[in-house]
């Protein structure tokens, strides 16, 4: 019986330690190692450079992939003054920020904010660049803007682990229409 046993433990270690192969549902491809750590598989195209070009496909594996895709910190989206949905999140080094629903005053395209501290440290900077272009693509602005700024040396002031606050508005001076498209990027992110 304990052959038996032995056995089925040694065929059922073989079987769990193959390296695998398995396609992701966005179309990308990620090698499963036996130590359960992974890596992306990248494929690699050779093009033969004649007036009959053919392209060939194949894999290989990278072993300079990094294990965590890279997202672009970058986000677009339309904004329609009168609505009451926020207008979006973006996530960078640890730090959350909703935007929410757009409203016109006095010559301000009017956005407040909201952040969250998913960091181990606290936060004492939150920059962004905002584009605002017209419902045609024309761009109207780009700026840069503070939505959290602590004061330096003054604890009270940090943006602590683990938290909420309330950011600064995002404040566009634009002539107002009903449609707006921006862009907005974190630029920068400091943490104590």
């Amino acid at each position: 019986m304990r052959m038996l046993i032995g056995s089925l433990l040694s065929i059922l270690a073989l079987t769990v330690s193959a390296e695998q192969i398995v396609k992701l549902e966005d179309g990308r491809s990620v090698l499963l190692k036996d130590d359960f750590s992974w890596q992306y598989v990248v494929p690699t195209v050779a093009v033969k450079n004649d007036a009959n070009a053919v392209l060939q496909s194949s894999t290989s594996i990278n072993p300079l992939s990094v294990a965590i895709p890279v997202i672009s910190s970058v986000k677009g989206t339309s904004i329609f003054l009168g609505s009451n949905k926020p207008v979006m999140q973006l996530s960078d080094n640890g730090v959350d920020l909703l935007i929410g629903a757009a409203s016109y005053k006095n010559g301000l395209l009017i956005m407040p904010t909201q952040l969250t501290n998913q960091s181990s440290q606290s936060v004492v900077l939150v920059e962004v660049e905002a584009t605002l272009s017209d419902s045609k693509g024309k761009q109207l602005l780009q700026e840069e803007l503070k939505i959290w700024s602590s004061i330096k040396r003054v604890a009270d002031t940090y943006f602590r682990p683990k938290t909420q606050r309330q950011g600064k508005s995002i404040e566009l001076k634009v002539p107002e229409q009903s449609e707006y498209n921006l862009q907005l990027e974190v630029i920068k992110v400091e943490h104590w």
